[in-house]
């Protein structure tokens, strides 16, 4: 009874921990996709067109719903929708406790899971940016899943069977991700059961299988519908990527141990040699992280198994990587994989937690002062990141001094200072994005309407004509042309008038 109360204590201090640390981002503005999935979305404005909602974004139509519901209980400003994503990271805290404390049976490693999970500022772009939505709610099911899936293989009844499949279908209709939970459950059952291997490769026939078998199917769908209808003939696997895609883990790995340098734009440059000095040292680092869970898979199965889940998860993400779409490195990706990654810090922590007990009180005193100040210090740069993300302008004023040289972020540090008014210095921005890119339309266009605002109309068209020369097919820019048009004969006519 006294251990139930203790882990009810522990579970809810920390979980408290994690809503206190986001409670400066619930009153930052929408930022850079949200005006996409969220401002502009028309599919969330009214609940009863749940045609709308579930076609929207047809692979993910959980999030579109999750948007929906918070717009009619908290309206069209931003803060409900960040209440709504801090309630979900603490949810996700819980289900991290209640997993590692099951998996280890040890209230210690728990903790220290659960609390790293609550507090990272790896966290902050999942939990404090509204688009980031999508890994938080597929977190949530597919936590829930592995919870169910732990009670099924240990003879709950079919019950947790169809729990666990239920929760898995629901983590796929929020994001891809969910894809590798078939994979992730199966490492687990593999090993942490102590039964024979005839009663595990019976399991691995006759449950995971087939479950591995549905996801690799689901997977090719999603890849079908991702080249043929979101991207038709742009869409093609790029092998050299598959180096990016080792070095974009190392990099992941760095911030989790030392979270330095976050940004919402990561420059990520391409290798294009096995040989290239960043290619060995991401392969060689990916390695190491091999071969200690290997190593660990006897002597400290939970800390394997969090290896295996923090590569697994990451896999989606590399092969987006692989085809050339989206950004290659983002920090919200890191989010589900986190857990794994921290279930295995926890499992480190409970065993030199039983090497101290042997030593000095001074010992243990030091040790518990360590995970106090590690704790304490993420807290602090959570905090400092979502001041980051309240201001826009320093958001991606930040991208800029990390990737000077990049014209992306150029582009979006001029859309922000445009939105605050400082048209000059957006202009300026913009024109250094054209410098960094000129075969690149978007810069012409953002740049050439500011100038058409000011009345430079000549310039402007330049521009336009200019981005027209680059992508023929536009018709957006057309429109501005003929705009141009209307505005140039306007001003003439109230010229004529005076």
């Amino acid at each position: 009874m006294k251990s139930a109360l203790d882990s009810f204590v522990i579970c809810a201090a920390v979980t408290l921990l994690a809503g206190l640390v986001y409670l400066s981002a619930l009153h930052n503005p929408f930022v850079y996709d949200d005006y996409h999935t969220v401002v502009a979305n028309p599919s969330i404005q009214d609940m009863r067109n749940l045609r709308a909602l579930l076609l929207h974004d047809v692979t993910r139509p959980f999030i579109s719903l999750s948007y929906a519901v918070d717009r009619a209980l908290w309206g069209s400003a931003p803060f409900g929708f960040h209440v709504t994503n801090v309630l979900l990271h603490m949810i996700n805290v819980v289900l991290l406790f209640q997993l590692a404390r099951r998996f280890s049976e040890d209230q210690l490693v728990a903790f220290s899971a659960a609390a790293l999970f609550a507090v990272h500022p790896m966290m902050t772009e999942a939990v404090g940016y509204i688009s980031g939505r999508s890994e938080v709610l597929c977190a949530t099911w597919f936590l829930a899943a592995l919870l169910c899936g732990r009670r099924w293989l240990r003879g709950g009844g079919a019950r947790w069977g169809v729990l666990t499949v239920g929760f898995w279908i629901v983590a796929l209709a929020t994001k891809e991700t969910a894809a590798m939970f078939p994979f992730v459950f199966a490492a687990y059952d593999w090993l942490t059961t102590p039964e024979d291997e005839g009663e595990k490769r019976r399991r691995m026939r006759t449950v995971h299988l087939p479950l591995v078998g549905t996801a690799v199917a689901a997977g090719v769908v999603r890849l079908a519908v991702l080249a043929r209808i979101e991207y038709p003939g742009q869409v093609a696997v790029h092998w050299p990527y598959i180096l990016l895609d080792l070095d974009v883990v190392r990099r992941y790995v760095s911030l989790m141990l030392t979270p330095n340098h976050q940004t919402i734009f990561h420059d990520v440059t391409r290798i294009d040699s096995v040989f290239d000095p960043r290619a060995l040292l991401a392969a060689g680092v990916v390695g190491v992280i091999v071969a200690v869970a290997w190593r660990l898979r006897r002597v400290e199965w939970l800390a394997s198994f969090g290896i295996v889940w923090f590569l697994l998860s990451l896999v989606p993400s590399a092969v987006l990587i692989a085809l050339d779409q989206g950004e290659p490195m983002t920090e919200h990706r890191v989010y589900l994989a986190s857990c794994g990654l921290f279930l295995t810090v926890g499992a480190a922590i409970g065993w030199i937690r039983g090497r101290v007990e042997e030593a000095s009180v001074s010992a243990r005193s030091v040790a518990s002062a360590a995970l106090a100040l590690v704790l304490m210090a993420f807290a602090a740069e959570t905090v400092v990141r979502n001041a980051v993300w309240a201001d826009p302008v320093k958001l991606w004023r930040e991208s800029v001094d990390l990737a000077p040289n990049h014209y992306r972020p150029r582009l979006l540090l001029g859309e922000a200072l445009l939105d605050k008014g400082r048209r000059d210095e957006a202009m300026e921005q913009f024109r250094i994005a054209i410098r960094l890119r000129p075969t690149d339309s978007t810069a012409y266009v953002k740049l050439g309407r500011c100038l058409a605002d000011v009345g430079q109309f000549a310039e402007a068209r330049r521009l336009f004509l200019k981005a027209v020369e680059i992508e023929p097919r536009s018709g957006a820019v057309r429109q501005m042309l003929g705009a141009l048009d209307r505005m140039e004969v306007q001003l003439k006519s109230d010229d004529g008038r005076r």
